[in-house]
């Protein structure tokens, strides 16, 4: 009991602090989710090892499940009425085509993979469409879509761990060497116009902790986005009641109808100028996606990782490497320059927060506002993309 209060508080709390000190060396290189996961996964391997040594000390699985479940449900929402997507208008030929570039690259290189390697893996039709999610839009859509699968916390903690693993690596080469070896491939920016139109639009990943505050809208946005989980799971319940309301099988209909309906209405309120611009949203987004990743992470059962961990380590380290080589190809056919692909791919692989360290590090500051518009439509169809996928793959 006291152990299971301490774990509540522990989900609750962490993300305050990690959100506090974002500044940090360790959240710069890994980003605040990446923190997340890295802490709650330091919590599972003291635990484990306690438990190893004769210690008999265990996670509440329900705590974190519930945690987790609710967490992200209010997280999306909150994080998509931010996106002003009818800024995408605003968006140059190049980098739109840059855009769709990224997103074929993802379908056909997660579907290829999934038909020669994923196959032969458990849950591969799953984790490849979370693929497709992840490398559109982010970690927040692979998240959501291992939820609408139903998958439990142990293979979605995986999924992240092995995601948080190679994505570091990988942005480190894309900071470092991306733009010397692709400039021998791809033509070089040139006085390039990336967007038609000036735009006021600004990184709603960064975390100004100094001038939040709760007010009146804030309260009234975070009211709509528990109604919306809510209304949601009412659905994901008739679902279930109408198919037989099987014992046992109401979070198999609940869950997937709860996350589906929190993305598609938490698009449409983005469009509703009032809620759009509301201050304080992107940081309680992030804070309830911080609460996921934390209470899903320490909650990883490592008895049950010995195999999948280096299958699904495997499979997103082939479909990393695939994506950036054929975008890059597709970019040298539609003739996109070597900063507008790379700033692209930075804004589908990784999301909006990584952007403008890429641009400060290719020189090219014209390009930040166009990947962060490109980030927030890759958050909006990423997880319908790789949902739909995922279907398809489990034909």
């Amino acid at each position: 009991m006291i152990f299971s209060i301490v774990q509540i508080i522990s989900i609750f709390l962490v993300p305050v602090l990690i959100i506090k000190y974002h500044n940090f060396i360790i959240s710069k290189l890994l980003g605040t989710i990446g923190s997340a996961y890295l802490l709650g996964i330091l919590v599972a391997i003291l635990i484990f090892v306690l438990n190893k040594l004769g210690v008999d000390i265990k996670t509440n699985s329900d705590i974190g499940e519930i945690g987790s479940h609710l967490a992200i449900s209010i997280a999306i929402p909150l994080l998509l009425f931010s996106a002003n997507l009818k800024e995408a208008k605003k968006l140059s030929k190049m980098v739109l085509l840059s855009f769709l570039s990224l997103v074929l690259s993802a379908i056909i290189v997660s579907a290829i993979t999934f038909y020669t390697y994923g196959k032969t893996i458990e849950f591969g039709a799953e984790l490849s469409g979370m693929a497709v999610g992840l490398y559109t839009g982010g970690t927040p859509n692979l998240n959501a879509i291992g939820n609408i699968f139903g998958l439990d916390g142990t293979i979605i903690g995986v999924a992240n761990l092995s995601d948080m693993i190679i994505g570091a690596g990988f942005y480190i080469f894309l900071l470092l060497l991306a733009k010397p070896l692709l400039s021998k491939f791809l033509r070089k920016s040139d006085q390039e116009i990336y967007i038609n139109e000036h735009s006021d639009i600004k990184n709603l990943e960064n975390l100004d902790i100094e001038k939040f505050k709760i007010s009146k809208e804030l309260l009234s946005r975070i009211f709509i986005a528990f109604g919306i989980a809510v209304l949601g799971a009412v659905l994901g319940i008739l679902v279930w009641i109408i198919l037989g309301a099987e014992q046992g099988r109401m979070t198999d209909f609940l869950v997937p109808t709860m996350m589906i309906t929190v993305t598609l209405l938490g698009i449409l309120a983005s469009f509703n100028e009032k809620i759009r611009k509301t201050k304080g949203m992107n940081v309680l987004g992030q804070y309830f996606i911080l609460v996921f990743s934390f209470a899903l992470a320490s909650s990883l059962d490592f008895t049950r990782m010995q195999g999948l961990f280096s299958d699904i380590l495997l499979l997103y380290g082939i479909i990393t490497i695939g994506v950036f080589v054929l975008h890059i190809i597709f970019s040298k056919i539609l003739q996109v320059d070597v900063d507008c692909a790379i700033v692209i791919l930075t804004a589908g692989v990784y999301g909006p927060a990584f952007v403008p360290a890429i641009t400060k590090q290719i020189n090219n500051d014209d390009l930040t506002v166009p990947g962060l518009i490109t980030g927030s439509i890759g958050y909006a169809i990423g997880t319908f993309l790789g949902f739909l996928l995922g279907l398809f793959f489990l034909l």
